[in-house]
């Protein structure tokens, strides 16, 4: 690998990306590149933590070795890296990585990467701030004993677009799937989705007759935003199993603790070119704020009033809501159950089924063979459908153009088709190793160098 490739590999970690080029291009004298092919051990659990690991291409596996026993802990893609933890503590490595795809590493030996932090603050304190998020987890895990909260989050692009009733549809239906204690609340002003609701003076939690908390915290106004913010969270988190936000205001610093959190969010929006705007504008700076892999970004076109009933829009949403005559949109004013229309609630329960589903995979098939020439791949197209609808119980397919460089070739433009899936994590953690496996027969099938695969908005070659 040539020095300028490692010096961008190195640019697209989190851990260097703040540094200018020629910090880069000193930290790239010390690294070397290694190269695995699947199923090679990287590291071995026990074994002495002599360097760091960043990952270029590919997918590692993440794994506890206990007796005979192994506990997947999780994969990782391009741009992580592994090896951090070991060399801060002096300690043995505490998991085992193995290869599931051909894998190539950058790899830092342990002196170089503890003289990198003492040069490097900026580097120290990014490294902080991930083991910060670890720990946090962990301590949110361990406080709520085996509670997995499903956080979600909706941003609106304006006042009237519905997110008030869709929040709190959200939360009903949340709860009649899971059987568990489920909470609704808005920031930064919680008391107005009480509209239409009484609440005893003193109050912060009201019980809807549905079965959900809306939540009205009193802040502590002496306390900085994000310190009351993380206060609110933790007692939430700790306490309920579904949580739905909606926020009214964008990006202080309340938002930026609940993105840390979030599994979800939901931009709504009107199909109008403002509302298009608002909603391209907020998915760039969500994104750069989230792991995509933590993190899924949702967009629902609202089209409740009747002028937005046949509006077109350039831009394809993930959802939307359909305008339906004689119904108020979703003002929960009195609003029973029953009044929702079939063609509505079929929408929302779409979303309340896709945020079960909070990773992604996507296959990349190309419209040629042996790299240049042109052929008809239907028959893998179709064959890969039904490899995911099989697996992960749906698939879709879309038209996109891809260029791509291949090694004996030079850069080459092609069409190319993504069948893509949303999936559970437990079913990544059951099927993806099949789903590498799947390709390396694509890939054999087609005379391809290699093929793309994306989990989780992130691109690896096969």
């Amino acid at each position: 690998m040539e020095n300028n490739q490692i010096i961008e590999a190195l640019q697209q970690s989190k851990l260097f990306s703040q540094l200018d080029i020629n910090d880069l291009q000193e930290i790239s004298k010390k690294a070397k590149v290694r190269q695995f092919f699947a199923n090679d051990i990287i590291v071995w659990q026990g074994q002495p933590s002599a360097s760091l690991f960043l990952i270029l291409n590919g997918i590692v596996a993440v794994k506890n070795i206990i007796g005979k026993q192994e506990h997947l802990l999780a994969y990782l893609m391009p741009g992580n890296s592994f090896g951090e933890v070991g060399i801060l503590e002096n300690r043995p490595r505490s998991a085992t990585v193995s290869a599931l795809s051909e894998v190539d590493v950058l790899v830092i030996q342990r002196d170089d990467f503890l003289s990198i932090l003492q040069k490097h603050s900026i580097v120290a304190i990014e490294l902080a701030r991930i083991l910060g998020e670890y720990l946090m987890q962990s301590n949110r895990r361990m406080n709520s004993g085996k509670r997995e909260t499903k956080f979600v989050l909706i941003l609106n692009t304006e006042s009237e677009v519905g997110s008030t009733g869709l929040g709190t549809l959200l939360a009903e239906k949340l709860l009649n799937f899971h059987k568990k204690p489920t909470a609704y609340m808005e920031y930064p002003t919680p008391w107005r989705a009480l509209k239409g609701h009484q609440l005893s003076p003193g109050a912060t939690v009201y019980h809807h007759e549905a079965g959900y908390d809306i939540l009205l915290p009193q802040a502590e106004s002496y306390l900085p935003v994000s310190t009351q913010v993380t206060l609110l969270l933790d007692q939430i988190m700790t306490n309920y199993d579904n949580v739905i936000i909606q926020v009214q205001d964008y990006f202080d610093e309340g938002l930026e603790g609940m993105l840390k959190h979030a599994g979800q969010v939901i931009i709504l929006a009107p199909p109008t070119a403002d509302g298009l705007r608002k909603t391209r504008a907020i998915r760039t700076q969500i994104k750069n704020r989230v792991r995509t892999e933590d993190t899924a970004v949702i967009t629902v076109i609202n089209r409740s009033k009747a002028e937005y009933k046949d509006l077109p829009i350039e831009e394809t949403p993930d959802f939307e809501i359909p305008f339906v005559e004689e119904f108020p949109g979703f003002d929960i004013e009195n609003r029973n159950r029953s009044e929702i229309p079939e063609a509505v609630d079929k929408v929302v329960t779409g979303f309340m089924e896709r945020l079960e589903r909070t990773n992604s995979i996507g296959i990349f098939i190309p419209t040629t063979t042996e790299a240049h020439k042109k052929a008809n791949t239907q028959p893998q197209i179709d064959k890969t459908m039904g490899f995911m609808a099989e697996r992960f119980g749906g698939a879709t397919c879309k038209v996109a153009k891809g260029v791509w460089h291949s090694e004996k070739l030079g850069l080459i433009g092609e069409v190319v088709y993504i069948v893509h899936s949303y999936i559970t994590q437990a079913d990544m953690n059951r099927y993806l190793d099949e789903v590498v496996d799947f390709i390396k027969e694509l890939k054999m099938e087609l005379s391809q160098e290699a093929m793309a695969l994306e989990v989780n908005n992130k691109l690896t070659l096969i």
